[in-house]
């Protein structure tokens, strides 16, 4: 295995934490799996399409005509069930790419009743307040598909 890849010290960065009661396994599926994506990413959009070649060195690309943007990217490193780094690059509506790359960090750790879920995400400083409350609002649509 390659050498870990962490946030570079001193990255401006936002980071956030949510709370799933589901196994790491079923978490994983959902941020792996174009069918797992759909339930919960960008479920206000009908027109949202997940592709994703989920290997190191695979693209992914999550866009929407009607929401007018979408991202892409490569994964980094993959730690099956446990972690995954890709790098994040902002689309347009005539995807165009939009802003410099960022790197995305998605750790999930098992607890004792459910899964922990950690994402960390670089980007310019003046985006990052947008980047956090983006993240705040698809992680509550994830822990939403394990509400009773």
């Amino acid at each position: 295995m390659s050498e870990r890849i962490e946030i570079p010290a001193g990255a401006e960065r936002t980071e956030i934490d949510a709370f799933v009661v589901a196994s790491t396994d079923a978490v994983w599926r959902l941020f792996t799996t174009p069918a797992g994506l759909a339930e919960w990413w960008w479920p206000q959009f009908d027109d949202a399409q997940y592709e994703l070649d989920v290997r190191e060195g695979g693209m992914y690309r999550f866009r929407t005509a009607t929401g007018g943007f979408g991202v892409q990217g490569r994964y980094l490193q993959l730690d099956d069930g446990k972690r995954i780094v890709q790098t994040w690059d902002w689309l347009g509506g005539g995807e165009e790419l939009q802003g410099e790359e960022q790197l995305v960090i998605i750790e999930l750790r098992e607890t004792g009743d459910g899964t922990l879920v950690r994402v960390t995400q670089t980007g310019p400083l003046d985006e990052l307040d947008d980047l956090r409350d983006g993240w705040q609002d698809t992680l509550t649509r994830l822990e939403e598909q394990f509400d009773d």
